[in-house]
C-alpha cells in the first residue's frame, strides 16, 4: 500500500531572471548553499509562498533571503517581544480574563486568529500551500506585527491595571501558539521550537 494519498510536487525551477539553468550559462543554483545559509523552513516557505508549486518559479538565494526577512524574521521579532516582557512579568496565560472585560483590540485580534485558523486549515485540506501561507504572511507581518503589537506595546510594560496587561498576554500568546500549529506542515523547525518554548516550558 502507498505510505501517502496525495503529493505536492514542484514545477519547472528557473534563475532569478526566468531563464532554464544550466551550468553551460553559470546560473546554476546550489540548493545546499541556500540550506546551509538561509535553512531548509525558508526554502520550503519560499517555494510554498512565492506561488503555487506547480508554476514555473524564479529562484535565488537573494530571493529565499527576502521571504525569510519579510515573513520569518517578522514572526521571530514578536515571538522574541513577548517572551522578553513575559520572563519579566511571568503573566497568568491559564486562566483567561472574561471576554466583557478584555479591551476591543484583543477581541479583535482573537476573532482574526479564528478566522485564520478556518482560512489556513480550508486550504491546507485543499492542498493549496500557497493560499495558506499568504494569509499566515499578510496576518504576521501586517496585522499581528505592525498593527497589533505596534499599538498595544504599551501594555506589556509594568502597568497597575493588571487586567488590561493580562489580557494583552493572553491575546498574543493565543496568536502565536495558533500560528505555529498552522505554520507547521510548512515550516516545521521554526514552528516546533516556536510551540515547545510557548507551550511546553
Amino acid at each position: 500500500t502507498s505510505s501517502f494519498k496525495a503529493a505536492i510536487s514542484l514545477g519547472h525551477i528557473v534563475d532569478e531572471n526566468g531563464e532554464k539553468m544550466s551550468k553551460s550559462k553559470g546560473n546554476v543554483v546550489d540548493p545546499w548553499t541556500v540550506l546551509d545559509r538561509q535553512g531548509a523552513d525558508a526554502l520550503r516557505w519560499y517555494l510554498y509562498a512565492s506561488s503555487p508549486p506547480e508554476s514555473t518559479k524564479r529562484f535565488s538565494a537573494a530571493l529565499v533571503e527576502e521571504s525569510q526577512r519579510d515573513f520569518q524574521m517578522t514572526l521571530w521579532n514578536v515571538y522574541g517581544f513577548f517572551v522578553l516582557y513575559a520572563n519579566l512579568d511571568a503573566p497568568n496565560l491559564t486562566d483567561p480574563v472574561p471576554l466583557e472585560k478584555r479591551p476591543w483590540m484583543d477581541r479583535w485580534l482573537v476573532s482574526r486568529v479564528h478566522a485564520l485558523t478556518k482560512l489556513v486549515t480550508e486550504r491546507l485540506e485543499a492542498f493549496d500551500a500557497t493560499g495558506a501561507a499568504r494569509p499566515l504572511r499578510d496576518f504576521v507581518v501586517d496585522e499581528l506585527s505592525n498593527w497589533y503589537v505596534r499599538r498595544s506595546r504599551r501594555r506589556f510594560w509594568k502597568s497597575t491595571d493588571t487586567t488590561d496587561q493580562t489580557s494583552a498576554y493572553q491575546a498574543l500568546h493565543e496568536a502565536l501558539v495558533t500560528v505555529a500549529k498552522l505554520l507547521a506542515p510548512m515550516m516545521p523547525f521554526m514552528a516546533e521550537v516556536l510551540h515547545e518554548n510557548l507551550v511546553r516550558r
